[in-house]
């Protein structure tokens, strides 16, 4: 499907059925059906005929925009000298951080919230999504505006090439949320493709052109972004000017106020990570860090989100519905899975790290080598902890998941401290797996008290 017009009870998907209007919640509701607040009528099961196809479609789609985001971050290593690449990274990471806290309060919340909803029901909450998006974008804008204008010029000086993109940027990624949550992965695939050829046509001719610096990766992003998100308006008609940030809080603030708190916390670690390792060791040690994450735990986080845009649809459902043994079952299947991937993972990668990055850049990265055993550990904790993560998204609890990101943003930054007092990359990154392990403990604890507990 191309689009879906604004009137009227749009087909569901992939031969999904359509939630009829006893199960779905009023217009004029404030909070979304939860398992605190059950339909009188349950909602239809999912069936399981296209499933495998959405997934591959999903996957792939995770693939395509994590070229996008990571690229940029790995061609920076590639191209500049490390110092210089510690640099880009850093201020890479900075819009990371605006981006992954304006995710939390619109698209994850699009995710868990407007998937249980279809027709122009589904629409309007869309285009309030999407109204949000641009007017928190803009904000955003301003903001890492004086960041860049006065902070200091080594971590934010390429900022400005960003900048004028952010609520673009926004936009193309609540709308690629929307098409998830509609289970449409193949819409959400034609966009993101449309960002991916577009940037990439654009670091070409700024390499041909000789422009190796961190802004032509920035510019390059931000274009790419462009033309997905105006496909994307193209391509469902919707007018995000049409929309309301008031009405889009007011109907989930139950949702994206904690999701938006725990996305700060964990964005927060994640700056921190990068100022105290490039304050307390140098740029060139962070250079090689994010190195490590981008071609080992990079892709694990784009599965763990690949995965969640997937499932927290139908944990929605299924909670919605009252399903809870369903829910549990489809939870130890993924967990079993990710177990599986990361052992893989750890066994694959501990033994090609110091041969690979005595290839890389002409070894300039060599010295990288020893952490890719706590930062694969780290990859493997992550997969493992996805269902958890989904389910409780899908069960609406977003407190209990806030509560879980400062166990883990406390643990991980505490370990990232001492090994920077250290002078250790090394520690640093086992300070990262350290907390990354008793994050999983604290998620399966408050994963078990939810279902324990599904009313109240």
């Amino acid at each position: 499907m191309t689009s879906r017009p604004g009137n009227g009870p749009a087909a569901a998907p992939d031969g999904a059925r359509a939630v009829p209007e006893d199960a779905r919640v009023p217009d004029d509701a404030s909070e979304a059906v939860s398992v605190d607040d059950q339909p009188d009528e349950p909602l239809p099961a999912i069936p399981p005929g296209s499933g495998r196809r959405r997934i591959l479609l999903g996957l792939t789609d995770q693939v395509v925009i994590a070229l996008a985001s990571a690229g940029n971050a790995l061609l920076a290593t590639v191209v500049l000298d490390r110092p210089r690449a510690g640099s880009v990274l850093i201020a890479i990471t900075t819009l990371y951080f605006a981006m992954g806290v304006s995710r939390a309060f619109i698209g994850e919340a699009v995710l868990a919230h407007v998937s249980r909803f279809d027709g122009a029901d589904r629409r309007r909450r869309e285009s309030d999504a999407l109204a949000s998006a641009l007017i928190i974008g803009s904000l955003c804008a301003v903001v890492l505006f004086g960041l860049w204008l006065f902070g200091p010029a080594d971590w934010f000086g390429d900022l400005i090439w960003a900048v004028p993109f952010l609520p673009l940027l926004l936009l193309h990624d609540t709308g690629r949320h929307t098409f998830l949550a509609a289970r449409e992965q193949l819409n959400a695939l034609t966009i993101d493709l449309t960002w991916v050829l577009t940037q990439a046509a654009a670091v070409t001719v700024a390499l041909l052109a000789g422009w190796k610096s961190g802004g032509a990766l920035l510019f390059a992003w931000g274009i790419g972004a462009s033309a997905g998100a105006a496909l994307y308006l193209v391509r469902t008609r919707l007018n995000p000017f049409r929309g309301r940030l008031g009405a889009w809080f007011r109907e989930t603030r139950h949702l994206s106020g904690w999701f938006s708190a725990s996305a700060l916390v964990g964005q927060s670690q994640t700056m921190l990570v990068a100022t105290l390792v490039a304050k307390f060791l140098n740029e060139a040690s962070y250079a090689g860090l994010r190195l490590a994450q981008l071609t080992v735990l990079q892709p694990v986080q784009n599965l763990v989100t690949a995965m969640n845009a997937l499932m927290v649809p139908r944990f929605s459902r299924l909670a919605a519905a009252g399903d809870l043994p369903a829910l549990r079952r489809l939870t130890l299947k993924v967990a079993l899975l990710g177990a599986g991937i990361g052992a893989a993972a750890i066994a694959v990668v501990v033994p090609l790290a110091e041969p690979v990055l005595v290839w890389y850049h002409n070894g300039d990265y060599h010295d990288v080598a020893p952490i890719a055993l706590p930062v694969a550990l780290q990859a493997a904790i992550y997969l493992l902890q996805i269902p958890f993560t989904a389910a409780l998204r899908g069960l609406q609890r977003a407190k209990l998941l806030f509560g879980q990101y400062v166990v883990f943003t406390a643990t991980s930054l505490t370990g990232v401290l001492f090994g920077a007092l250290d002078g250790s990359l090394l520690r640093t990154a086992w300070g990262l797996t350290i907390g990354a392990a008793v994050g999983l403990l604290a998620m399966i604890t408050v994963y078990l008290w939810a279902l324990r507990r599904p009313v109240g």
